[in-house]
């Protein structure tokens, strides 16, 4: 009896979200507006949220509702007057084979300001970004083999995202 117990614990658990399950997409309005600041506020909380689950969820998962939620928070951020997100392509080497990826990486990019508005530096900003593109594009069988990503994928695996940044940072100042 003891066994069966613990197994039916164990089994619970496996499939609890703790063990990386993804979660569900936060409700999104089927009709939104924003026009004032205090519009843009209101919602700060679910676009977060949203945010989150973009930057976790495997780019495969939920492709609909992951549109409808990349839909919402790009217009958010596009006028949100709290938040600037400046990206420059040329930046990014994976955009010219990849370039599904740059809304994972502004995404990164975005929930990091939200959370830690006063940090405005490209460095900071652009590692939070690459990681999520990393993350998503590990999960990912055709991303995770494209020799694009190899580069970024073995900075994100050996924790040296912020040299791989710095240096593509020191050579687009170059050009």
């Amino acid at each position: 009896m003891r066994y069966i117990n613990l197994f039916i614990l164990f089994s619970v658990l496996l499939n609890s979200p703790i063990f990386g399950q993804e979660g569900r997409c936060p409700k999104i309005p089927t009709e939104y507006s924003w026009t004032e600041d205090a519009d843009y506020a209101k919602d700060e909380e679910l676009v977060k949220k949203t945010l989150r689950w973009l930057c976790l969820t495997p780019l495969g998962v939920d492709v609909q509702q992951r549109s409808i939620a990349n839909a919402y928070v790009m217009e958010w951020l596009a006028g949100a007057p709290q938040i600037r997100i400046n990206v420059t392509t040329t930046r990014l080497p994976f955009y010219n084979q990849h370039p599904e990826l740059l809304f994972p990486f502004i995404h990164g990019i975005a929930l990091f300001k939200m959370n830690k508005p006063g940090v405005t530096d490209d460095l900071t900003l652009y590692v939070e970004g690459m990681d999520v593109v990393a993350s998503l594009s590990q999960q990912s069988k055709e991303l995770s083999k494209s020799k694009v990503l190899k580069p970024l994928l073995k900075a994100y695996k050996k924790k040296r995202m912020k040299e791989y940044v710095k240096q593509i940072l020191e050579e687009h100042e170059k050009i």
